[in-house]
């Protein structure tokens, strides 16, 4: 009973076997404790090492034999005081722990996240998984060029391809901000911008003009690709820092653009 009780304020199964042994045999040298234990000595010596460093046994000597001596109850209780001791800097080293966690955590998440794309169709995809990462009734930035009314891109109208992104737009309420070219052909265009609804557009001042470009801006993520000799070719940057300052940038083209 007293061994288990023992094990509870957390003694080995030998230094709760010798400890309850020297409560009713104390003093007692190593042998008698080995034999009564049934323990080798080297066992018995380690424990009883262990007991004196957590103050539970003293030592004494009788005819030059070294004894070993149980220590009065007050020995118990200052280890189990020590041990609450060791317990609260245990805790208070996690708390340290899990702020330094959450920092190292917080530190990944700014790392950008970068994926280059090439072709039309890795635009596309870039483009849709924009949308499906999305948070409800967020707005599209996107600041371009002409490209869109080249031949080669005129997918970007045709039914299949429209209908999928007015879904994705749909399904969470998806605006747009567009900035385009303040050119002849894009003037041309304006019945078909006015139409289309959720969209609100501007022309960019003339000194802002942008050739072979357009850039994506929805959410943490931020797209930038370049047109130029009808090989679209670009990346898409996953960062809530560098988005903020792409979105800072795109409001001050829009704030001079031209309605």
């Amino acid at each position: 009973m007293i061994e288990n009780q023992l094990k509870s304020l957390g003694l080995t199964d030998h230094e709760a076997n010798i400890y309850a042994t020297l409560l009713s045999n104390s003093p007692a040298s190593a042998t008698f404790i080995a034999k009564k234990c049934n323990l080798s000595r080297s066992s018995v010596y380690t424990s009883l090492n262990s007991l004196i460093g957590k103050g539970l046994v003293g030592t004494s000597y009788k005819n030059e034999v070294k004894q070993f001596v149980i220590e009065d109850i007050e020995a118990l209780q200052q280890m189990v005081k020590n041990e609450e001791i060791i317990l609260e800097k245990k805790k208070s080293t996690l708390a340290d722990i899990s702020l330094s966690i959450k920092a190292l955590q917080q530190e990944d998440i700014n790392i950008p996240e970068v994926i280059v794309f090439e072709g039309q169709t890795g635009l596309k995809k870039i483009y849709t998984s924009m949308l499906r990462q999305a948070q409800t009734n967020e707005t599209m930035l996107i600041v371009r060029d002409e490209f869109v009314w080249q031949e080669n891109w005129q997918f970007v109208f045709k039914n299949e391809w429209h209908t999928k992104v007015k879904r994705l737009r749909q399904e969470k309420n998806i605006k747009t901000k567009l900035l385009i070219n303040y050119s002849a052909l894009e003037k041309t265009k304006a019945p078909y911008y006015k139409s289309r609804k959720a969209l609100a557009y501007k022309y960019l001042s003339r000194k802002d003009k942008v050739n072979n470009f357009a850039m994506y801006i929805v959410g943490d993520t931020v797209s930038i690709l370049s047109t130029e000799n009808s090989n679209p070719v670009g990346i898409k940057i996953a960062n809530k820092h560098l988005a903020n300052n792409y979105k800072a940038l795109f409001n001050r083209l829009w704030d001079s653009g031209i309605n």
